[in-house]
């Protein structure tokens, strides 16, 4: 099943390349977004910022494992450092324009760990599919006890849950997977997932939604005139999952930039000024930046240093 040739042709450049086109991307959104980003530190404690920081490495870091887990079900010997690594660098590729470089990198890095170019794809496809559901299930839990009346207005977005868990049935995995190979000219077998692989990366999925929930609603919690009580953390939790697929499905915004901070504003507009929640939604968005680089950053010189060992033992996850 693995594959044993060395990276060559445009593997061999593509990933110093991507590395330099993400860090200009990095830094220009950041030099965009400094003056909202000094006004929102001014008026929060460092504490809060910090807390904040943690629960979002939290939310970025769970997909991550989810990815890698689905790779080992199928039986490849990945270590964890080398499984990690090569995700957290691929997810860079968001803050590129085009909505497909994370999809190239982490196929052009999973080829790089013997792993087929057909199944690092599907594995990147359905850990996506289930964070978008997963998103949907915690908004579709929060939501209604926080803001009834935003459901009841954009209750068609729910209306594809459905079917979509309809499409993560085991066997439809083994379906679809195995025709979109055929359809792409890549022949082999579709993936074969277990019960317990699907309901541990959804599992794992909902854990970062809501540790992304409550990395903004910390911020949240620092603006003058907010509602006390229950609902905003319920709110928090809803918003910033819908607001997170809205960002997503516009793909020309790089990482939903502009399209997930509107989302933000108008889930909150009922209870707080639009521009103190664009101005937390900005710095949201700087902070989920900084989590990606610490987790790309941290893994990659943690594998460097990490001892020669023998081959990993694949996980028991399917």
């Amino acid at each position: 099943m693995a594959e044993t040739e060395t990276p060559r042709g445009w593997r061999r450049w593509f990933r110093p390349v991507f590395v330099v086109a993400v860090v200009l991307a990095v830094v220009l959104l950041l030099w965009q977004q400094r003056h909202e980003v000094g006004r929102s530190l001014r008026d929060l404690s460092p504490e809060s910022v910090v807390l904040s920081l943690v629960f979002a490495v939290v939310g970025v870091w769970l997909p991550g494992v989810v990815w890698r887990d689905l790779l080992t079900s199928q039986g490849h010997r990945i270590g964890v450092l080398p499984g990690w690594r090569a995700f957290f660098i691929a997810q860079l590729g968001k803050y590129l324009p085009g909505g497909v470089w994370t999809l190239v990198a982490q196929v052009a890095m999973a080829r790089d760990l013997k792993v087929p170019a057909r199944e690092a794809a599907a594995a990147s496809f359905l850990g996506l599919a289930l964070s978008i559901i997963s998103s949907l299930l915690l908004a579709g839990v929060t939501l209604p006890v926080a803001l009834p009346d935003l459901v009841s207005t954009y209750w068609w977005v729910f209306a594809v849950v459905p079917a979509l868990l309809v499409l993560l049935h085991p066997r439809v995995v083994t379906w679809w997977s195995g025709t979109a190979f055929r359809l792409l000219r890549r022949p082999g077998a579709g993936l074969q997932l277990s019960w317990k692989v699907l309901l541990r990366s959804t599992a794992l999925l909902l854990l970062s939604w809501v540790a992304l929930g409550l990395h903004f609603g910390i911020l949240v919690a620092q603006l003058e005139g907010n509602q006390e009580g229950a609902s905003r953390w319920t709110l928090s939790l809803g918003v910033f999952a819908l607001a997170w697929v809205a960002g997503f499905l516009v793909i020309v915004a790089p990482a939903g930039a502009g399209v997930r901070e509107a989302a933000l504003v108008l889930g909150f507009a009922s209870i707080l000024p639009a521009a103190a929640v664009l101005a937390i939604a900005v710095l949201s968005r700087v902070l989920l930046v900084a989590a990606d680089v610490l987790l790309a950053g941290g893994v990659a010189l943690a594998a460097r240093l990490a001892p020669a060992a023998g081959p990993p033992t694949p996980d028991a996850t399917g």
